[in-house]
């Protein structure tokens, strides 16, 4: 819970499929059976979660964190 991830731009493409609670990104709320695509070059500029969350995430080791 009130946990943030850093502000990211995806190396490649990103996917994001939430299993439990509430996930923001940016300005979308995702709820559990939601899922989320971020191409290579978009970035995310605030993720966080007021309740925590679960999620299965498939991401590029070589984002770059910002």
């Amino acid at each position: 819970p009130r946990v943030d991830y850093p502000s990211h731009r995806h190396a490649g493409v990103e996917e994001l499929h939430l299993l439990h609670g509430e996930l923001m990104i940016d300005d979308r709320k995702l709820y559990p059976g939601n899922y989320n695509r971020g191409d290579p070059g978009t970035v995310d500029n605030r993720v966080w979660s007021e309740t925590g969350c679960t999620c299965v995430l498939m991401t590029s080791t070589r984002d770059e964190l910002r």
